[in-house]
């Protein structure tokens, strides 16, 4: 039971800091190749894309770490961590094409829950995107999103004692 608590708190440390470091995460995913990718994807233009993503990421991440907060959502999220960690990332703009959204959808609904729909429709609603613009895009960002902390998880050992 205590080794349990302690790996939900190793795993909302990992989201936390990330959150806190959003930026860089940000930035990764708005540079010009990633940003090109994902507009070509979805049709929607450059600014959209980038509008959309530095309003949805922190979404994301909450959805994480609200997924965190039980044991159940830990372990699953841990799990989810590990299956995306060697995903290599770093061409952002390769990766984001090639990317499975049906994997970034089910990721989507896992982080979002019974908000997916909404979420999504609210983002439209604040970018000017069609809802379906905004679920494709972020089912293109989902497992970008899991391999990067997933990789920060791997590096730290957290949750490796549980």
């Amino acid at each position: 039971m205590i080794e349990s608590a302690v790996f939900k708190f190793e795993l909302l440390l990992i989201i936390k800091s990330k959150e806190m470091d959003i930026t860089k995460l940000l930035s990764a995913l708005s540079n010009s190749d990633s940003v090109d990718a994902l507009s070509q994807n979805s049709g929607a233009n450059p600014g959209q894309v980038s509008d959309l993503l530095a309003k949805a990421i922190p979404i994301l991440m909450k959805g994480m770490q609200q997924n965190a907060s039980t044991e159940a959502g830990a372990s699953s999220l841990a799990r989810a961590l590990d299956d995306h960690a060697g995903s290599d990332v770093s061409d952002a703009g390769s990766f984001l094409k090639n990317v499975d959204t049906s994997e970034g959808s089910k990721i989507l609904g896992h982080i979002l829950g019974g908000k997916n729909e909404e979420v999504q429709t609210g983002l439209a609603q604040k970018t000017g995107l069609s809802s379906s613009q905004v679920g494709g895009i972020l089912a293109s960002v989902a497992p970008m999103l899991l391999s990067v902390l997933g990789g920060h998880k791997n590096s730290t050992g957290a949750g490796s004692s549980g």
